[in-house]
């Protein structure tokens, strides 16, 4: 039945590549995917880890740990795998022993890819937990690992039809969970092994903040206002901001930047005529000669400045969570400041972490978006109080890299 699932998903993805460019890169970037490996790979020389990751958000919460093992293990082998266009179009070129798509998950898929790969360990980031990679891994005798995984009671895993998952899940060598409830969730169920590890995503923000550098055209534009920044913003988010400014106008001091999701031509007209009437500029416009300082909303039109952005930020409000789920709200919090977001945030701790902190503020509607934004920018108490408890938040989180890369570095020694 399984395999009959993934056949159907094949077909959706043939029917919809015409017409959508992820469902069309997903098809392009597995067509002849073991050639592709085949060529590609590198020679295995050492002991190698293979890390899957879904998208560039799973890859972002391993990249200290990456970055790490490249540092202290140089001879170490990595190979790195990706399900979706998010992750491996951004990071195809990330140096190591090889960048893939995953092939679709089917049995003789998976066979191919321990076969080829010849992984010593193998690390599942989150929540890919694939059936077949996960029982050829097994079969095939790699150290099984998973990392910076969050458990809830509504997970299919846990479904009595999903027993086959939760089997292989038992048998991992180790389980690197984020927090006490994943821990407690994962050994009600029978899953041994369980480290809570923490979420290092807290590392790679922290990182980030140190490798950040200062944007000509942002401090121009920035200048003596306050700035909010949006970030990673769907329409919901830019309807609310559009209504806010409608309702309470456009002070002096005040700007705001939007960093959408989708920045695709379409979408980035979208948001121009939403706020046209109010000095509206992409960023290319600002390059080609419009005047960043009486530029009032600046619209990011380029994939990467998310983090520079944020550090012009007095206030932050995180897209995702009018919607299907809260965007990573951690790169805001690293630079120190109020952050609003959606209702919709429960498969994200750190949400409600930062509603408990005193930072973080959910807007279950107009009237609290509003409400928390008013605050926010109109009273400098709330943003020195807001910024010094989320840096602390995100301090005090730190360390997560430390305890896995300490257990992937045992596996690498070689044998007494």
């Amino acid at each position: 039945m399984y395999s009959i699932l993934v056949w159907l998903y094949l077909l959706a993805l043939i029917i919809a590549a015409p017409v959508n460019g992820k469902a069309r890169k997903m098809l392009q970037g597995r067509w002849l995917w073991r050639k592709k490996i085949k060529k590609n790979l590198k020679r295995k020389q050492g002991k190698r880890i293979w890390f899957h990751c879904a998208s560039l958000g799973e890859f972002e919460m391993i990249r200290p740990l990456l970055d790490e093992l490249k540092l202290k293990h140089p001879d170490a082998g990595v190979v790195i795998s990706f399900f979706s266009p998010s992750g491996y179009e951004y990071r195809k070129d990330y140096p190591c022993d090889g960048v893939f798509y995953l092939p679709l998950d089917f049995e003789r898929n998976a066979r191919f890819w321990y076969r080829v790969v010849q992984p010593d360990i193998a690390v599942f980031v989150k929540y890919e937990f694939w059936l077949h990679y996960m029982q050829q891994g097994l079969k095939y005798g790699s150290h099984m690992v998973a990392a910076g995984c969050l458990f809830r009671e509504e997970q299919f895993i846990f479904e009595p039809w999903a027993a086959g998952w939760k089997r292989c899940l038992q048998d991992f060598n180790r389980i690197f969970v984020q927090n006490e409830a994943s821990a407690q969730k994962a050994k009600a169920e029978g899953l041994r092994n369980v480290s809570i590890s923490g979420d290092s995503r807290f590392d790679r923000v922290l990182a980030v903040k140190s490798e950040v550098k200062p944007h000509d055209i942002l401090t121009t534009f920035k200048g003596e206002s306050l700035v909010c920044v949006a970030g990673s913003s769907w329409p919901a988010e830019e309807k609310l901001i559009q209504q806010f400014i409608e309702n309470n106008g456009m002070p002096v001091n005040r700007k705001f930047i939007i960093v959408p999701h989708d920045i695709g031509a379409k979408h980035i007209q979208e948001i121009q005529q939403r706020f046209q009437e109010y000095g509206c500029h992409t960023l290319t416009e600002l390059e080609q000669g419009a005047d960043a300082i009486k530029t009032k909303i600046l619209v990011v039109d380029r994939i990467g400045l998310l983090n520079t952005a944020y550090q012009y930020a007095d206030a932050a409000i995180i897209g995702g969570a009018f919607g299907k789920g809260l965007h990573n709200m951690l790169e805001a919090a690293v630079w120190g400041m109020p952050i609003l977001f959606g209702s919709r945030h429960q498969k994200f701790p750190e949400a409600q972490e930062s509603i408990d902190a005193g930072f973080g503020f959910e807007c279950k509607d107009y009237d609290a978006f509003e409400k928390y934004l008013k605050n926010a920018l109109g009273n400098p108490e709330i943003r020195s109080e807001a910024a010094l408890k989320s840096q602390r938040f995100v301090q005090q989180k730190a360390g997560a890299t430390q305890q896995v890369l300490h257990y992937l570095e045992n596996l690498l020694q070689p044998p007494a």
